[in-house]
């Protein structure tokens, strides 16, 4: 493995993980859960997020555990890249289905897109 295929995969892992793992954490344990364009009404809604950022604080922790030992982590990284895969999936059916989002969205977009490219055809070596 290169220098340069690990400095990229431990940019793009460090930066997967670092902004899964902090806001799911702090979403987690957040007294008032949602805010001004996701707000949870009933106890069961807050149930379900507080458990939706558990999910993406555990997979912001499994990007950066592959940080760790980026040589040994090729089935996480793959993995990771699967659940990335999804995501761009999922984002782009809701551009066709609910419409245009904020220029935001659409950097999130491009980076998802480019982690999932980046983990699936540049895994770690076997």
């Amino acid at each position: 493995m290169t220098l340069a295929h690990k400095i990229v995969l431990w940019g793009l892992l460090g930066l997967l993980g670092l902004s899964l793992l902090v806001p799911g954490l702090m979403n987690v344990v957040r007294k008032d859960e949602g805010t001004t364009w996701l707000i949870a009404e009933t106890v069961d809604a807050k149930n379900h997020l507080r458990a939706l950022n558990a999910m993406m604080a555990a997979l912001g922790a499994v990007a950066l555990w592959a940080c760790w030992d980026v040589e040994r982590a090729r089935l996480a990284v793959i993995g990771l890249g699967v659940v990335m895969a999804a995501l761009v999936v999922a984002r782009a059916y809701s551009i066709v289905v609910d419409g245009w989002p904020s220029p935001m969205t659409l950097v999130y977009l491009a980076c998802e897109t480019v982690m999932a490219v980046v983990f699936l055809a540049w895994p770690p070596p076997g």
